[in-house]
């Protein structure tokens, strides 16, 4: 038992949230984790969920509990990782949103939502063929390495998630500041897409935005598909990408047709 206490203060940080099912492959049986509550070593968060005391856990311990714990296929994604990257620092991020990219058929555990101010959001890149792993960074926080998205997927996890989690005019000041995007993994990115919606929600808001790594992109090779769709429910259409977008972001056409 004594080993046992050596080895949390050892190798866990006050805060860390651990997982019953982890704890156990470390030695730690449930009877035991329900002494240490007792004994004031580590609190209950939920059934089967703990953290050390000594400091309240924060959306960084929850999301390090995830990806080293629960399943590495997890990364902090879209608004909340270009945050973490300073792409988004003038956008208040309120009662804490929190964007995370989950596996196919992954859902959020329940437990997250007894963390205290902070509201999870979920989002997938399952019509994104070439996979998530090349296109992701670690990043530190609270002294904790996460895995999180590059700027590029980011920014492709932010079109994807147009209007669901973000608003289009959000989207679109957002991409305003996305300036030094690397367009060779922007290619691979959209020429492995197979959402129409999305490539040309993101093609629009690149071209809108007049980025130079727009004009490197190669639209030929990337699935655009026919036909109209909707995206801003009662906005205005975009004739060029054949989406509908608010009307504050369809600039004035001249008469010979450019922007």
């Amino acid at each position: 038992m004594r080993k046992n206490i050596n080895w949390l203060f050892l190798h866990t940080h006050p805060g860390q949230v651990m997982l019953q099912t982890w704890l156990t492959s470390q030695g730690i049986d449930r009877r035991s984790s329900s002494k240490y509550v007792k004994e004031g070593l580590l609190n209950r968060l939920d059934t089967g969920v703990y953290y050390r005391t000594g400091k309240e856990p924060g959306w960084a311990d929850a999301v390090h509990c995830l990806q080293t714990q629960w399943n590495d296929q997890v990364h902090v994604s879209g608004l909340t990782s270009l945050n973490l990257q300073g792409s988004a620092h003038y956008l208040e991020l309120g009662n804490t949103r929190i964007w995370l990219n989950l596996p196919p058929r992954v859902y959020l555990p329940k437990w997250l939502q007894k963390m205290p101010d902070v509201k999870w959001h979920s989002t997938a890149n399952n019509r994104l063929d070439c996979g998530n792993s090349g296109f992701l960074k670690d990043i530190a926080v609270s002294s904790l390495q996460l895995k999180c998205s590059t700027a590029e997927l980011a920014a492709y996890e932010i079109a994807n998630n147009v209007p669901e989690l973000i608003e289009f005019i959000h989207a679109d000041e957002l991409f305003q500041g996305l300036i030094s995007l690397n367009p060779k993994k922007l290619q691979l990115i959209l020429s492995a897409s197979q959402s129409i919606k999305t490539n040309r929600v993101f093609m629009f808001l690149a071209q809108r935005n007049k980025h130079k790594w727009f004009e490197r992109l190669q639209m030929a090779d990337i699935k655009m598909g026919s036909g109209t769709r909707q995206i801003e429910v009662g906005g205005r259409l975009n004739t060029e990408f054949q989406i509908t977008v608010p009307a504050t972001l369809i600039r004035n056409i001249t008469e010979d047709g450019q922007y």
